[in-house]
């Protein structure tokens, strides 16, 4: 795998400012140019788009366990996660890069509350190989 190494995550490869391969977690955003390969594999996805398709994400992405859009004009984030019955807003972010580190955040979240890491709330079918 190619990219930087990020220095304040030793074990983390930052592929790009739109994928990231972090030590519990790989993130991708949707509106780059990524392949169908990066988003079938990714924890977390995020990109712009209205609020219902936050939902739409996650369904779409059956190893997928958080999924995240932002408002292109305002902002405004919403979030769903897989287990949840519902989507929730979350904050407004300036940017793309913003977003990213707000869906990382949440990711661990979402992992401490539920216990840890593994694929809780996901068919053991739609698992990544690696799990």
């Amino acid at each position: 795998m190619s990219g930087r190494r990020d220095a304040r995550a030793p074990d983390a490869h930052m592929i790009g400012a739109d994928r990231a391969v972090l030590p519990d977690h790989v993130r991708v955003d949707l509106d780059s140019d990524a392949s169908a390969a990066w988003l079938e594999c990714a924890d977390v996805l995020y990109g712009t788009g209205e609020p219902a398709m936050a939902a739409r994400v996650l369904d779409a992405h059956p190893g997928c366990l958080l999924a995240s859009v932002r408002d292109r004009v305002d902002g405004r984030c919403t979030a769903a996660a897989r287990g949840v019955p519902r989507t929730v807003e979350v904050g407004r972010v300036r940017d793309e890069r913003d977003h990213a580190l707000v869906v990382s955040a949440l990711y661990r979240l979402l992992l401490a509350l539920r216990g840890g890491p593994g694929p809780v709330g996901v068919p053991p079918d739609a698992r990544r190989p690696s799990d």
